[in-house]
């Protein structure tokens, strides 16, 4: 006859696996956001803003590859929230640049080629760099008067 103790220890042996499983986390079951899911899962601001080679972002005549650097106040504290419906509402923020200006304005965006670029107005794509749940690197490329610009943008929530 076994004793008492054996018995525990093969009823404990027979329960471990269950035991195991039963105390697994939820959080290795979750599925990882969808880039859509991160990017609408809250406002944006922009947070750098660079050039290659040195941009006139203002048109005064001052280049700069610290773009954020030379941006006027009023548009620095702008914010991004891109909607599930292909819309992005770019808010002026505490500050407008013109006070008559609307305080939102709104634009259409979409994922393309395999979800590796923002194209907005069916027009102007740049390249996801980086998508994270706090932040949005993207990467544009253009033409103007004969230069090819490169822009990288940082926007954080």
């Amino acid at each position: 006859m076994k004793s008492t103790k054996q018995r525990y220890f093969f009823l404990l042996i027979l329960l471990s696996p269950f035991i195991y499983t039963s105390c697994d986390k939820d959080d290795d079951d979750k599925t990882p956001k969808t880039k859509t899911e991160l990017l609408t899962a809250g406002p944006w601001k922009r947070t750098a803003f660079t050039s290659s080679p040195a941009y006139d972002w203002n048109a005064d005549g001052n280049a700069a590859t610290d773009v954020l650097s030379i941006m006027l106040p009023c548009e620095r504290d702008n914010t991004d929230t891109y909607r599930t419906n292909g819309i992005m509402e770019t808010n002026e923020g505490p500050t407008k640049c013109d006070p008559s200006d609307p305080q939102t304005w709104t634009t259409t965006w979409e994922l393309v080629n395999n979800e590796t670029e923002i194209r907005y107005d069916d027009t102007y794509n740049y390249t996801i760099v980086e998508l994270t749940e706090t932040t949005l690197k993207l990467r544009g490329v253009f033409e103007e008067n004969g230069v090819t610009y490169t822009h990288d943008e940082t926007y954080s929530h």
